[in-house]
């Protein structure tokens, strides 16, 4: 059998074995001088000869077979479509990286519950070197964010950054709106929202205005600044160095979690930049020095110099409530 294959495949291929045999001989010839230079030319016809035939035959007898002319003639339809094809997969596989760099982020994005918020904004407070907030009346802020930030601060020597974007208490029908909104939303007679006022929202706002004096006062190394927003907002945005805690209405809400380093907490931080280069800026620096108990008469002329004169109506009852306010406030949420 290994015979008859053998011939069959000398036979098959005799012009090339014939041309290559020429071709050897005629180079050996002539490299030892035996054959003279037209010998050699010869042979090298001859070889061409030989090779043109093998040539013929091969492509006779593929246009004789109609079942490899008919492979051929598929195998370059499929070659033509390649490219259009590789193009189709490149735009597949695109689609698929941005799908899953979506779910990927997706998944950084968490839901906090009941007390998991409170761990976090406690978690965030500890290594804490600025805080952002936006919101209404910044009330949590005021009364647990900033003594607890500034007192890990000046423990660890550190600078400590801290912005405020907040309602504008000369803004009476914002305030209103903002305690018509809450008290709206609740059911239950006994929530603190159905309670709200517009002077009350109004008294909460000037604390923290107060506070941020008073703090900066206290500890050189707190760089605070505070913006009056026009605008009202029912989230209150808080954001560190490392993370963001988006809530509604304090940790009775569900919350968002989001880390630093994933691409919503770079576009939520640049959101939250440009609504407060949008809000009105209280000048801090104009503020007086105040006492450690200030008194109602530090009050009225504290905000005097800020521009943001407390309405005539206040009797010394009610500046003394934003003095505690501001000096001695509640956790809202204990």
């Amino acid at each position: 059998m290994r015979g008859k294959a053998l011939l069959g495949w000398l036979g098959s291929n005799a012009e090339a074995l014939i041309a290559l045999v020429i071709a050897v001989v005629a180079g050996v010839l002539g490299l030892t001088g035996v054959a003279s230079v037209a010998h050699v030319n010869s042979a090298i016809l001859v070889t061409l000869a030989a090779l043109s035939l093998a040539l013929l035959r091969e492509r006779w007898r593929s246009e004789a077979d109609p079942d490899t002319r008919k492979a051929l003639l598929t195998a370059q339809a499929s070659l033509q479509k390649l490219p259009e094809q590789l193009e189709r997969i490149n735009t597949v596989d695109g689609m698929l990286s941005d799908a899953r760099a979506a779910l990927d982020e997706a998944a950084k994005v968490r839901v906090l519950t009941g007390n998991e918020i409170s761990r976090v904004l406690a978690e965030a407070r500890a290594e804490a070197k600025e805080w952002i907030f936006r919101g209404g009346t910044a009330t949590f802020v005021r009364a647990v964010v900033i003594p607890e930030c500034v007192r890990r601060a000046r423990q660890n020597r550190r600078e400590l950054s801290i912005r405020l974007e907040i309602l504008d208490p000369a803004n009476h029908e914002l305030c209103a709106r903002y305690a018509n909104y809450f008290r709206r939303m609740v059911d239950d007679p006994n929530e603190d929202e159905r309670s709200w006022t517009t002077k009350e929202t109004q008294v909460e706002l000037y604390a923290t205005i107060l506070a941020a004096c008073w703090w900066q006062q206290r500890y050189p190394r707190l760089k605070i600044a505070v913006g009056l927003s026009s605008t009202m907002t029912i989230f209150r945005w808080d954001m560190t160095q490392s993370c963001m805690v988006i809530t509604e209405r304090g940790p009775r809400f569900p919350a968002m979690l989001i880390k630093e380093g994933r691409f919503y907490y770079d576009y939520w931080r640049n959101e939250l930049d440009e609504s407060f280069n949008q809000a009105r800026p209280v000048h801090l620096r104009r503020a007086q020095l105040l006492s450690d108990d200030p008194t109602v008469e530090e009050a009225r002329e504290l905000f005097a110099r800020l521009e943001l004169r407390l309405p005539d109506t206040y009797s010394d009852e009610d500046v003394a409530e934003v003095v505690r306010h501001a000096v001695a406030p509640e956790n809202p949420y204990a």
